[in-house]
């Protein structure tokens, strides 16, 4: 147990920086606007005033709901002054006010909350829906109204939960991970110390903030630092990738973070000119994570903004995830390491080095922190394996959290783990990977192995490998079948201007005869979907058994689909 907490934390920043740094918000690419360190403290203790003056005590859960902007950390250090645990909401991205309003009432019920906190423009949206939220609606604008010098610390220490951070549901039903006031300081200071950071650094993001990544890095970690924050919305990030270089260029940002998927992104949209003008030499650190990082895409990335002063010392493939924040790191400084391993040998659960035809290039996603332990264990024997071989990632640490919120069995089954000889507790991350020469290389999800006449396939190479098939083939979704005549499906995004002539069903015949030449699969369905109809997470990854359990329910609307069940095949 410590004493120290994330308002023992921004207290004593605010004390020591003042407002000369803080959280600087772009609504749009030219207009922003500026929180200091200490102003936010002030606000803070008012909004905790009035939540204690109303009642509310330590450990009451409160639903943010609330739009990119400033008044997400007003909202969020508001409700930790109080000793309140916060419980994000995604607002963004719900087409119906229904549907808005269901989200917000289904985490509610899931983390027993008191409390919704909110704006006026959530307010407004939700329209007559806001009369079905089942608990008190604040707006966090009236609780400024609290007298700042009458707060009162809430008398909580770092076991205490500080948030409860719903995952996104990408391999499994949502489920609240309990994060307290010490895994998320534990967060920073291994942050801190991994990547050479403080009071000096500029971090930059635009994930969204009820998202881990989003949060820490937006958030908490220049809070507790001490350094400036430059906030995108996450949506001017989807309209135009390169505002995000451009923030770093403008602000001589020091770090960023972002998945696989905005690398490529940033890479294929962005124009000469736009790459002329950037200046991205000031970064000593650039994580790329959230998802498996592909060899391609970062030399990609490296290749097109080559000119900006950006290095491959600089980009760092990292590893982690909500239960246990960040698992694994490249170092700054160090080259990026790319291996090739025998495609063969990775099929059956082994990386063994080789180069040529037959091979698939991986990126090392580095090695933990000298906090952290990390364990490659056979799934099936739950004994460790030996290096090179495949297996579950486990993972001892101070920045994995105690469970699932009011899920015993979920809990038990995930966290809390013990291996023969050691001390530690193990967190089963669920995630496949093997360690060569100290370096993780994760293969895939352990639940979405696709398995094909005894080889292990991992979805992310199939969809990697269809992207080659044709410039119209955009993001896409692998996974295994059962009941169909196919025994791998993909549906893909495709863009109609790159067709230059192809039909869809030629498209189509393209996937599925790359699919079944380079990756040896027996059969392939293959369905088509215009952009953006993929289920997403917040931060843009593909939902693979969302995806498959749309378009076997006809949900999902195809443009063209052949080798589905008939069902499926005509829910066009």
């Amino acid at each position: 147990m410590t004493s120290a907490t994330l308002i023992t934390a921004l207290r004593t920043t605010a004390a020591t920086v003042g407002d000369e740094k803080g959280v600087r918000f772009y609504a749009d690419p030219t207009t922003s606007t500026f929180r200091g360190w200490r102003e936010l403290d002030e606000r803070a203790r008012r909004i905790a005033q009035s939540l204690q003056a109303a009642g509310h005590q330590p450990g009451e859960r409160v639903i943010i709901a609330l739009a990119p902007g400033l008044q997400w950390p007003d909202a969020a250090y508001g409700a930790l002054y109080a000793g309140l645990v916060l419980v994000p909401a995604p607002v963004v991205g719900y087409g119906t006010t229904g549907a808005l309003a269901a989200r917000i009432n289904g985490l509610a019920a899931a983390s027993e909350a008191s409390l919704v906190l909110t704006e006026p423009a959530i307010v407004a949206a939700l329209g007559e829906d806001a009369d079905t939220i089942e608990l008190p609606v604040r707006v966090i604008d009236d609780l400024l109204a609290g007298d700042a010098d009458a707060w009162v610390e809430p008398g909580i220490d770092g076991d205490a939960t500080s948030f409860l951070l719903y995952t996104s549901g990408s391999t499994g039903d949502p489920k609240g991970v309990i994060g307290t006031h010490g895994t998320f300081l534990a967060t920073t200071e291994t942050c801190a110390e991994l990547f050479s950071l403080d009071s000096t650094s500029v971090l930059v993001g635009w994930a969204p903030l009820h998202h881990a990544m989003g949060l820490i890095i937006q958030v908490i970690l220049p809070a507790v630092l001490g350094a400036d924050s430059i906030m995108l919305a996450t949506d001017q990030f989807q309209r135009r990738p390169i505002v995000w270089l451009q923030l770093i260029s403008r602000h001589r940002a020091t770090m960023s973070v972002a998945g696989n998927f905005a690398f490529a992104l940033s890479a294929k949209l962005a124009t000469d000119a736009q790459v002329a003008e950037l200046d991205l030499s000031s970064l000593t650190t650039l994580l790329c994570g959230s998802e498996p990082v592909r060899a391609e895409t970062l030399d990609a990335f490296l290749t097109r903004f080559a000119s900006t002063g950006i290095t491959a010392d600089a980009v760092l493939p990292a590893f982690g995830m909500t239960e246990a924040m960040l698992i694994t790191s490249k170092r700054p400084g160090r080259p990026i390491r790319f291996t090739s391993f025998d495609a063969a040998e990775v099929s059956v659960g082994r990386l063994v080095g080789a180069e040529g035809e037959g091979s698939v290039a991986m990126v090392s996603n580095g090695q933990p922190a000298s906090n952290t332990s990390v364990v490659i264990v056979d799934p099936d024997t739950l004994e460790p394996v030996a290096d090179g071989t495949v297996g579950e990632v486990w993972v001892s640490s101070p920045m994995v959290g105690p469970g699932y919120f009011l899920r015993p069995d979920a809990t038990a089954e995930t966290f809390g783990h013990r291996l023969p000889g050691s001390e530690h507790e193990y967190l089963r991350s669920g995630d496949l990977a093997s360690i060569v020469d100290d370096e993780l290389y994760v293969t895939g999800r352990l639940k979405e192995v696709i398995i094909v006449r005894g080889r292990n396939l991992y979805p992310q190479d199939i969809e990697a490998t269809a992207a080659t098939a044709h410039p119209a083939v955009g993001i896409s979704a692998a996974f295994e079948l059962d009941g169909h005549p196919s025994a791998v499906g993909i549906v893909a995004e495709y863009d109609a201007e790159a067709l230059a002539g192809t039909t869809l069903p030629d498209l189509a015949e393209a996937l599925r005869a790359t699919l079944t030449q380079r990756v040896s699969l027996p059969s392939v369905a293959v369905a088509l979907v215009e952009p953006g109809l993929l289920p997403r997470t917040p931060t843009g990854k593909v939902r693979r058994r969302p995806t498959l359990a749309a378009i076997e329910a006809g949900s999902l609307t195809t443009t063209f689909s052949r080798g589905y069940r008939d069902a499926v095949a005509t829910a066009h």
